[in-house]
C-alpha cells in the first residue's frame, strides 16, 4: 500500500505494543475505545524484496550448470530461476527459446542438469534470469548468460584433425618447400598474457592430430611475472617427412621506440634459440642464418574487448613495422590469431554473442591492416575438439604459408651481400694491372683495402677462391 494512505488503527495499542507487521485495515480492540485515522509509516508498507546480486554460472564438462547468487534481503524466502537455451548461430529472440525451464529455489544455489532433449555437443547460448519473492511481491530480475561452442567426440576430433593435417601437408607445406627449398620458420609474437605459448602448444596438437599431447612450452595463469623470457624454437613434425618451426618470443607488450627497433631487428635477421630481450635489442643483424619466413601475431579477444583503444594503437604501430620491414624493402608476411575465443564467448553478456565475436574480429582486422584474422580457442591437453576451431587453425596456417611462399624476407640480406660482391669485383678489375703475380693472399689484402666491411671482405674472398 502506498505511503500516506489512511488506515484505521488503535493509537494506544500502537504505542504500547508496536506491531511487527503492517496493521490490518481496521482494528477493534476490546480494551480500547480510542480508534482514530492515521497515516501508515513507510516501514510497515509491503515492498518487493531487493534484487539478488552476484549471480554467477559455472558450466561443467557434462554441460550442467552450477548457479549461485547472493541475497541481502531477509524477506526473500523464495527465488524463481528461469533458464532459456538458444542456438549459437541462430536468431536469438528472447520470447522464443529452443528450450526453457522455471525452477523455484529456497536457497542461494542451484545445480541444473542439461536438458535431455537438447544435444550436448551443439553450441548454445544460455540466458538465466533470477527473481526474489516475498509477501511484498517479486524483485527485479538479475540476469546473466553463458555461451559455449559445439564439441566433437575424441574419435571425431582425431579423424578431423588428421584429415586436415594431411591436406595441409600435401598442399600447403609441400608447395612452400618446393618454392623455398627449406622448412618454414615462423615467429610467434604478441603482448604479455595473450596466449603465445599456449597457441604454439595448440598448433602442435593440431598438426600431430592428438589433443592429448603434453605441452611443449611452459604455460601458467596470467600474473605480473612474464612467462616467456627467451626465444624458444619448437620444431613440429607434419606427416612423415615435413616439419614446421615456431619461434616463441618474449612479449612485445608496448610499441615504443625501443620495442620497434627490436622488432625491426627480429624481422631482418635470424633468431637463435635462447635469445633474450637484451640480445634482440642490440639492433645488430645476424648473418649466420636467414630471417624467419613469416609471423603469427597473437592478440587476445578479451584484451581487445576490455582495452580497445590501447590494443588498437598497438596493432596499428605493429602493422606499420610489418608493412615496412628491413628498412622498407620487405612487406613481412603475417596473420593474426585472435585467441581466448572460448573465454570471450563464455563471458559475453550481449544478446547475440556470435555477432559480438564477428564485430571484435572485424575491429582487429581494421587495426592490424589485414583480413587474415582467425578466432582461435587454444586447446589444452585432453580438451574436447571443435570443428570450427580446427578449421580456423588450419585456415590460418594455410594462409600464412601462402603469403610466405610469395615473399622473400631475406631480400635485404641478399641485396647487401650482392652489393659487396659487386664492390669486390670492381676492386679486382681496378687493380688487375698489379695483381697478376701476387697470388691469392695478395689479392685478398688488396681487396680488403676496398672492402672495409667484414661481410663484404669474406664474400669477395670466397668469390676469388672460387674463381
Amino acid at each position: 500500500m502506498p505511503f500516506g494512505q489512511l488506515r484505521h488503527v488503535c493509537i494506544r495499542c500502537y504505542y504500547c505494543n508496536p506491531p511487527q507487521t503492517p496493521w490490518p485495515s481496521a482494528v477493534n480492540h476490546p480494551s480500547c475505545s480510542c480508534v482514530r485515522s492515521m497515516a501508515i509509516h513507510p516501514e510497515f508498507v509491503l515492498k518487493p524484496p531487493a534484487k539478488p546480486t552476484d549471480l554467477e554460472v559455472i558450466v561443467r564438462k557434462d554441460k550442467s550448470l552450477v548457479i549461485t547468487w547472493r541475497s541481502t534481503d531477509s524477506r526473500a524466502s523464495l527465488f524463481e530461476l528461469r533458464i532459456c537455451y538458444y542456438p549459437f548461430e541462430g536468431p536469438i529472440i528472447r520470447d522464443s527459446p529452443t528450450k526453457s525451464s522455471v525452477h523455484e529455489v529456497c536457497g542461494a544455489a542451484k545445480h541444473v542438469l542439461h536438458p535431455g532433449d537438447l544435444p550436448k555437443a551443439q553450441a548454445w547460448v544460455v540466458k538465466i534470469s533470477l527473481k526474489a519473492k516475498s509477501e511484498g511481491g517479486e524483485s527485479e530480475s538479475a540476469e546473466c548468460q553463458v555461451t559455449w561452442e559445439g564439441e566433437l567426440s575424441d574419435e571425431e576430433s582425431k579423424n578431423d584433425l588428421r584429415e586436415r593435417a594431411w591436406t595441409f601437408d600435401r598442399q600447403d607445406l609441400c608447395a612452400f618447400m618446393e618454392s623455398k627449398k627449406k622448412h618454414p620458420e615462423v615467429l610467434v609474437l604478441g603482448p604479455q598474457h595473450h596466449g603465445k605459448s599456449s597457441f604454439v602448444n595448440h598448433v602442435r596438437r593440431c598438426l600431430r592430430g592428438d589433443l592429448s599431447l603434453n605441452d611443449e612450452l611452459d604455460t601458467a595463469p596470467a600474473g605480473a611475472e612474464e612467462r616467456t623470457i627467451e626465444a624458444k624454437r619448437v620444431s613440429i613434425e607434419v606427416g612423415s617427412s615435413s616439419r614446421m618451426t615456431f619461434i616463441d618470443t618474449p612479449a612485445f607488450s608496448t610499441m615504443n621506440a625501443d620495442t620497434i627497433r627490436t622488432l625491426q631487428t627480429l624481422l631482418s635477421s635470424s633468431v637463435h634459440d635462447g635469445a633474450r630481450r637484451l640480445d634482440l635489442a642490440r639492433d645488430e643483424l645476424s648473418w649466420v642464418g636467414a630471417p624467419p619466413h613469416a609471423m603469427i601475431l597473437v592478440i587476445s579477444l578479451c584484451h581487445w574487448r576490455d582495452q580497445a583503444d590501447e590494443m588498437r594503437t598497438y596493432l596499428e604501430k605493429m602493422a606499420r613495422v610489418l608493412k615496412n620491414a628491413s628498412g622498407g624493402t620487405v612487406e613481412f608476411p603475417y596473420v593474426v590469431a585472435a585467441t581466448h575465443c572460448d573465454k570471450f564467448l563464455m563471458e559475453c553478456q550481449q544478446d547475440d554473442p556470435c555477432k559480438e565475436l564477428d564485430k571484435a574480429v572485424r575491429g582487429i582486422k581494421r587495426s592490424a591492416l589485414t583480413n587474415h584474422v582467425y578466432a582461435i580457442r587454444n586447446c589444452e591437453r585432453e580438451s574436447a575438439g571443435n570443428a570450427r576451431n580446427n578449421k580456423a587453425t588450419f585456415d590460418l596456417l594455410s594462409q600464412l604459408l601462402t603469403k610466405a611462399r610469395n615473399q622473400d624476407t631475406a631480400r635485404s640480406q641478399t641485396s647487401f651481400v650482392q652489393r659487396w660482391f659487386r664492390r669486390g669485383r670492381r676492386a679486382i678489375e681496378e687493380n688487375r694491372h698489379f695483381l697478376g703475380g701476387v697470388g691469392v693472399g695478395g689479392t685478398l689484402l688488396a681487396v680488403a683495402w676496398h672492402c672495409t666491411n667484414p661481410v663484404g671482405s669474406a664474400a669477395v674472398g670466397f668469390l676469388l677462391l672460387g674463381a
